[in-house]
């Protein structure tokens, strides 16, 4: 609970790891002797705000999910498994039917560097604005391209980079993803769909640079790194 109300977080870990050279699904890969996953796992219990947990899961990777996961966490209770979808998105949705709180996190499983404050954060500011998700602002110089030549530079500070976890009230966010599968619409995140079907613009809360999406085997090295310091 936080502050009188429910919370819950859905948390994504159905792909396939197709930039891993063909190897298990990351998620499921350990650092530091536990499975990635089991990160965001301990991440949103040791919170204190969240009362489900839904694990959104590839059936193929069931043995994994029973021998590397739920050995360290007893599945029912506050925790729930659900078969994921085709896309990102119907992973979210197909988490999100299966709860009934006030509030709800998304967040993508191969990002297992997160902290308890940044959850905290992030639930106050839905509270005030029915949506939030962490950003980081990019340092770099960022350029258009123009084939194979440098094009005009981009104002940085109208970008942001987008993280998860992404939270939500609920309700807004169902009717979002609803309206999403009525009309066969596909976001690259849950935010933009409440942003173009929600008629909501999502609070930016300051992200943490730490909070690393594990897509190459480079970033395996980067966040055992990260989780090591």
């Amino acid at each position: 609970m936080y502050r009188d109300n429910s919370v819950g977080a859905v948390i994504l870990a159905a792909g396939e790891s197709n930039r891993m050279n063909g190897r298990i699904n990351k998620v499921y890969r350990e650092i530091r002797g536990e499975p990635v996953l089991s990160y965001s796992i301990k991440a949103f219990l040791n919170s204190g705000t969240v009362d489900d947990i839904v694990l959104v899961f590839n059936e193929e990777d069931r043995s994994l999910m029973e021998e590397r996961i739920l050995k360290q966490f007893e599945p029912g209770g506050a925790m729930k498994l659900v078969p994921g979808g085709e896309k990102r998105q119907d992973s979210s949705w197909a988490g999100l039917r299966t709860l009934e709180t006030d509030y709800v996190f998304i967040h993508d499983g191969a990002r297992p560097n997160f902290s308890t404050d940044l959850v905290s954060n992030l639930l106050q500011a839905t509270l005030n604005q029915k949506a939030a998700f962490p950003g980081v602002k990019p340092v770099d110089t960022i350029r258009e391209i123009e084939g194979e030549l440098a094009g005009k530079t981009v104002d940085r500070d109208k970008l942001v980079k987008v993280q998860t976890p992404q939270c939500f009230k609920r309700s807004l966010l169902v009717e979002a993803l609803e309206k999403a599968s009525e009309e066969g619409s596909y976001f690259t995140d849950d935010a933009g769909a409440v942003m173009a079907l929600g008629g909501v613009e999502p609070k930016i809360v300051s992200g943490e640079k730490g909070n690393v999406k594990l897509t190459t085997d480079e970033d395996m090295k980067l966040i055992k790194f990260l989780l090591e310091s």
